[in-house]
């Protein structure tokens, strides 16, 4: 599990000008005219729903590192 707080620091990190906007479950993450629209709204986030956003908006490398899997 991966705190909210740091897959937002990743999200500042990995990809500057990131977008998320809450819906009414979850958020969608938009970052370089890609769209992840389905990261929980809880404070902890399972580590594939972060890898999977992560891969979608082109950004894994990066978080792979800033999250140190």
């Amino acid at each position: 599990m991966i705190s909210q707080k740091d897959v937002l620091a990743m999200l500042a990190n990995c990809a500057p000008g990131h977008k998320v906007e809450l819906k009414t479950h979850n958020y969608f993450v938009y970052y370089n005219k890609l769209t992840y629209p389905a990261l929980p709204k809880y404070t902890e986030v399972e580590a594939g729903h972060v890898k999977k956003m992560a891969r979608t908006l082109g950004i894994y490398e990066c978080a792979k590192k800033f999250l140190g899997w």
